[in-house]
């Protein structure tokens, strides 16, 4: 697998978590954060971290002893876990985030972030069964709505604050 690009991935994640830590710090309310700041902040360490760990794993994993079908596997299971997951706990959350404050939650983008998560966890099974002969192709255009994921997390965070 050609890892290069992977790096570039990483290096963005990193820094929109970086960045964001940065800008919470500053904007932290004195009280702590309000279930609608809580639940942004989720979605976006989920989404910066995951997509920085899920393109370092690969470094290590085509590195070790198995084969190159194998590796794959690894790869496409330790994503479908991370995704996996994703998936069962932040629509969950936002849906019922949704029911309370509507106004916070508008549907296209609960419907958008949540196509995300879907998408980026049918990525991760043609990864892992091999559906595709492009599993390399599969594999970064996950890490990219990852990281899509994760700037709509990272703006909401930014611009969208309760009054």
């Amino acid at each position: 697998m050609d890892t290069n690009g992977l790096e570039v991935i990483a290096q963005i994640a990193l820094g929109l978590a970086g960045f964001s830590g940065v800008m919470i710090a500053l904007a932290r309310p004195s009280g702590g954060f309000d279930p609608v700041e809580s639940f942004r902040l989720r979605a976006l360490i989920y989404a910066s971290f995951g997509a920085m760990f899920l393109a370092i794993i690969p470094f290590a994993v085509f590195g070790g002893p198995w084969s190159e079908a194998t590796s794959w596997r690894v790869l496409g299971a330790v994503m479908a876990v991370y995704t996996g997951a994703g998936l069962l706990d932040l629509p969950r959350r936002a849906f019922r985030l949704r029911r309370v404050d509507p106004e916070q939650f508008p549907l296209p983008l609960v419907v958008i972030q949540f196509g995300t998560h879907v998408v980026t966890f049918l990525f991760a099974l043609v990864v892992l069964f091999g559906l595709t002969e492009y599993r390399a192709n599969a594999y970064v255009m996950a890490l990219v709505l990852m990281l899509l994921h994760g700037a709509i997390a990272f703006v909401r965070v930014l611009m969208y604050r309760r009054s």
